[in-house]
């Protein structure tokens, strides 16, 4: 007898190509929870930059001392029982936690707690679960799988709108070429790396609306496409 699924919708995908908005409107469109894999991360490089932490044991450390819970809403991920919020998306802590998540120490810890949570939640909601690593190493044997993409051009022109928008300076020119590094980094590590699970469905992002990815995803999810 196959194993049953588990109550998981795994979207992975790089940076910019806008999984982490299609995530928030799909898990509210299913009445679903929401984890953002990244935010553990990043909540991890958060604490490694507050201690100046500079060595793999010491980022180990920090990711075993984090606690994770989701909000009771369903939409945030609180560490430690706080909602760190902004302070988890400036470009001093984005690129901290692409370069702590290259070790394995780090990985196994992290990827246990999440394991943990979205499990937790999953037996009363889904769990839509937003990654790099979710449908190929993180819940395998999630029930539905998309990779969410667009292209290099699109995904650091959105990047630079952000940053525009929270008022950081910074060129086009600049995003692009620190956007090539991440993705270098991500798909080339040793453990874990960004990848399309052979079994996800693969989502271009580059000419939609969230509101059409969202759609789309949904009737996969239906059983409709």
């Amino acid at each position: 007898m196959s194993k049953p699924k588990l109550n998981v919708v795994a979207i992975d995908g790089p940076s910019g190509a806008g999984k982490s908005t299609v995530s928030s409107e799909l898990a509210k469109a299913l009445g679903a929870r929401l984890l953002d894999t990244g935010a553990t991360y990043r909540a991890a490089a958060y604490i490694a930059l507050q201690k100046k932490a500079t060595s793999e044991k010491a980022f180990e450390r920090i990711a075993r001392e984090l606690d994770f819970k989701i909000s009771r809403d369903g939409k945030t991920l609180l560490v430690g029982g706080r909602n760190l919020g902004v302070r988890l998306r400036t470009e001093r802590v984005s690129q901290m936690a692409s370069f702590i998540s290259q070790f394995k120490g780090v990985r196994k810890v992290i990827t246990s707690k999440q394991r943990s949570v979205a499990r937790r939640c999953s037996r009363h909601n889904p769990v839509v679960v937003e990654g790099r690593d979710i449908g190929t190493v993180v819940f395998p044997d999630a029930r539905h799988k998309f990779f969410v993409t667009a292209s290099p051009k699109v995904r650091a022109e959105r990047r630079y709108e952000q940053l525009k928008a929270r008022g950081v300076r910074v060129s086009l020119h600049s995003v692009l070429a620190e956007q090539a590094k991440r993705d270098k980094r991500d798909s080339t590590r040793a453990h874990a790396p960004l990848k399309c699970a052979t079994d996800a469905i693969v989502v271009d992002t580059s000419e939609m609306t969230i509101k059409e990815v969202v759609g789309l995803l949904e009737k996969h999810i239906a059983g409709k496409t």
